[in-house]
């Protein structure tokens, strides 16, 4: 039985080698397409699966309240996490993780060799308790007791040491401001599944420097600055932890929080909803993080794909089910059941579904290197992943096997015998069924088209909005090492020198890097419970001129009389427009504003000697916060030199700066970078999304364009005598194209109708995650329209129009 029905499934196949084609191609994509979108949502989820008691882990994160507004940061005080399992009974274990501010790259020295590591963190010494990373060598349980200890990836120690084991070796790394000389005492296994905490060096909390800094605050009010983790105990609830939060709060910081007006809470947030369900500003991240609406649009168009490969199939193989009317009087004239046929239908589906996974599995294979390009991914087909592929592939197929094989299984073997033996001329299937299977497809390849021009559209208007800055012509020098830093004045009137280059200056931050510095302040004469918090920049006089940022009041910066200490009371500072906004202060009133703050019980006094117009520091993901510009008191506190470049020749200058560089700090290695290019990577990840998302919709509606051609040519089959009729009696090509085309356009303003405002919904949802977004106008969704009957009055009018032309006596010669 199983071999005849093999044996009529393959004649049919070959039988109809343009229908069978049509839905074995649809049908791979469709497979591949899926397969490919869940490997990539797999690795998404995978995030932190690979420690033993992920949850149990959660990060502790801050929300600050003032004037019933609220702002969060997945950051606290250093104090706070390391003493809560003393403080908490269900806090079995803490650690912390500190990102070096003003850290872009960290520099190594091994011996007169020099390595970049892009990811370091100071961690205390639970940290490998708390997160069980698997270690290649050294003891997880003592590996960062002792100061001044560092624990290596197993990719960082291969670069810097090959084959040689790396253990009690030295090493000199340069973060930031910061230079200390480490000990290798650990290096961990090859990381074979992912986390935000990855990371190439893992740096004592108790080593000099920063790490010093960090555990001699005892503040919980402020410094928030920590990225604080707890492992409760087992059965433990999060929820019991959060609300003991309150009373400690209350009891180590409020009074100074009631002084300022603030109100402080704290919350913990389950270590697997970091990486696709954190709200919180990139800039504020240890990883710039997922999203999970990214998925929900990439899994739907997954599904949507293979939904549409299998609508064409059911609505060819019903279509054509009216050839096959006889067929099926004949089998059930000679004993054969309705469970027979279904069964030989069944079997004819899934012989092209397992057709489709042979050939779904070698797209797989070929486009998986391009596929990692576009995601900047690494997926792979090994171990488990090739189990779950197979897996996924398998389970795939059977449903589309189900969901395309059943309807015309069952469509089919209810033909009755006596009627089909009678008049084999059927219509193939329920026309509103078929008609309804269209506009869904219309439907979802619709609402897929608005999602691109919206997601484009968003993206334009990014690169297009002003910033309030000039990052054009802007080469960024960053200044790695003490060495480097102290011999600024010297590469500063050198780069001066070089031809092409008309301005320099240096700073702390340029836009499009963190800024962690917060500080907290209130206008002279009212309280401090009105502080406002202010992010803070040290830059020189040239920096706004530079970058074009308007001063809209008061005069620049010079750098001699203006320059200032941590420990001075006085201070003069330029602020953003967004710092007035919040304290209701007009711009012709700013200048001579004293702002003050208080810090190590001392107040100190800011004033405003300048007003600049609001530029974006961050992201547009970021709404633009009140920033404090001050003058260092030493030139050594600057981490980036940026030049504007006059000319076009930037080859010969970028040659210029790094003869230059290598002639007075030979031992740190020459970088330069357009900032431009920084700005720019702020979107790497949509731009990236888009590309995916674009991709995978015009495969969408390929395969939607294929099955509506194979109907158009089954439906022109269909009517070529009632064409050729009405030819003869005298009916023009257009009026029998309109013909053919009408009931098809009917459908795409039906489908239009439902698509529109779900695209709008879904859509709008996404723009929520951007602080300043474009229109969502109803423009959008009627181009989206036009397109869509563009590209189906393309599909069919191809056919329709042949038909139209044909001779009519080639169709009526038989009548």
């Amino acid at each position: 039985m199983l071999k005849n029905y093999f044996k009529i499934a393959v004649r049919n196949l070959l039988k109809h080698r343009a229908f069978s084609t049509i839905n074995i191609v649809g049908l791979s994509i469709g497979i591949a397409c899926c397969v490919l979108l869940a490997l990539y949502i797999k690795d998404e989820f995978s995030y932190e699966s690979k420690f033993r008691d992920k949850d149990r882990i959660y990060r502790i994160y801050t929300t600050f309240t003032r004037e019933g507004v609220p702002d969060s940061y997945p950051r606290t005080s250093p104090p706070i996490a390391i003493v809560l399992p003393g403080l908490v009974p269900e806090v079995e274990m803490a650690t912390r993780v500190v990102n070096p501010p003003e850290v872009e790259q960290h520099l190594i020295q091994y011996g007169d060799r020099l390595y970049y590591e892009k990811r370091g963190y100071l961690v205390d010494s639970t940290f490998f308790d708390v997160f069980d990373y698997d270690f290649k060598e050294g003891n997880p349980g003592t590996a960062l007791d002792q100061p001044a200890s560092v624990v290596l990836s197993y990719e960082l120690s291969k670069k810097i040491f090959h084959d040689k084991s790396p253990l009690n070796e030295w090493l000199i790394i340069n973060s930031g401001p910061s230079r200390d000389t480490f000990l290798v005492t650990g290096v961990l296994q090859p990381y074979t599944s992912k986390s935000h905490l990855d990371a190439g060096l893992y740096m004592s909390l108790r080593s000099e420097g920063w790490g010093e800094y960090i555990n001699s605050l005892d503040t919980w009010a402020w410094q928030n600055f920590v990225s604080g983790y707890v492992r409760l105990a087992p059965n433990a609830s999060p929820k019991a932890v959060d609300e003991k939060f309150p009373q400690l709060i209350e009891t180590y910081a409020g009074d100074v929080l009631k002084g300022v007006g603030l109100k402080k809470e704290l919350a913990l947030q389950p270590l697997g909803d970091i990486r696709l369900y954190s709200r919180f500003s990139n800039d504020y991240q240890l990883e710039t993080n997922g999203n999970i609406n990214y998925i929900y649009i990439l899994g739907s168009i997954g599904i949507f794909i293979l939904l549409i490969a299998c609508i064409n199939f059911m609505n060819l193989t019903t279509a054509k089910g009216a050839q096959r009317a006889g067929e099926v009087g004949v089998r059930k004239s000679l004993g054969a059941s309705r469970k027979n046929l279904i069964g030989q239908f069944l079997g004819e589906s899934f012989t092209i579904v397992v057709v489709s996974m042979a050939i779904s599995a070698a797209i797989i294979v070929l486009a998986l290197p391009f596929f990692n390009q576009v995601a900047q991914k690494d997926l792979s087909i090994n171990g488990g992943t090739a189990i779950y592929m197979v897996t996924a592939m398998l389970a795939i197929s059977a449903i589309t096997g189900l969901i395309a094989g059943s309807y015309p299984a069952f469509f089919l073997s209810s033909f009755q015998a006596a009627k089909v033996l009678k008049d084999k001329r059927l219509t193939g299937g329920n026309q509103w069924i078929r008609k309804s299977l269209v506009v869904f497809q219309f439907i979802v390849s619709i609402s897929l088209i608005s999602a691109i021009l919206v997601i484009h559209k968003q993206l334009d208007y990014i690169q297009n909005k002003a910033l309030g800055f000039s990052p054009a012509r802007n080469i960024v020098v960053p200044m790695r090492t003490s060495e480097a830093r102290e011999k600024y004045n010297e590469l500063k009137n050198g780069i001066q020198q070089i031809a092409g280059v008309s301005m320099v200056s240096a700073t702390t931050s340029l836009p499009s890097t963190p800024l962690l510095r917060d500080y907290g302040l209130y206008l002279q004469g009212t309280s401090p419970e009105a502080s406002v918090l202010h992010r803070m920049v040290y830059t020189d006089e040239n920096y706004f001129d530079l970058l074009q940022i308007k001063l809209l009041a008061g005069r620049d910066f010079e750098y001699e009389s203006d320059k200032s200490t941590e420990q001075d009371e006085n201070i003069n500072v330029i602020v953003n427009q967004a710092s007035l906004k919040e304290y209701n202060i007009d711009l012709n009133d700013a200048v001579g504003t004293i702002l003050l703050s208080e810090y190590d019980g001392r107040i100190r006094f800011h004033k405003i000697i300048g007003v600049v117009e609001d530029f974006h520091q961050f992201s547009l993901h970021d709404k633009i916060v009140p920033i404090m510009f001050k003058v260092p008191s030493s030139k050594r506190n600057f981490i980036f030199i940026t030049m504007k470049v006059s000319t076009a020749n930037y080859n010969n200058i970028v040659q210029q700066l790094e003869r230059h560089w290598k002639s007075l700090v030979p031992g740190t290695p020459f970088e330069s970078t357009f900032l431009s290019d920084s700005v720019n990577r702020q979107y790497e990840g949509d731009k990236r999304i888009s590309e995916i998302i674009t991709g995978f919709t015009s495969i969408a509606i390929v395969i939607s364009c294929l099955g509506l051609y194979g109907l158009s040519v089954y439906m022109a089959e269909r009517r070529v005598k009632e064409i050729g009729i009405r030819k003869v009696l005298g009916a023009s090509v257009p009026g029998i194209v309109r013909l053919l085309t009408t009931d098809y356009l009917k459908l795409i303003l039906i489908a239009f109708a439902i698509a529109a405002p779900i695209g709008y919904y879904i859509m709008d949802e996404w723009l929520q995650g951007f602080a300043y977004k474009t229109s969502l106008g109803l423009l959008v969704f009627a181009l989206a329209g036009l397109i869509s009957f563009a590209i189906a009055w393309i599909t069919i009018g191809y056919e329709s129009i042949r038909a139209a032309v044909g001779n009519p006596v080639n169709s009526l010669k038989t009548e």
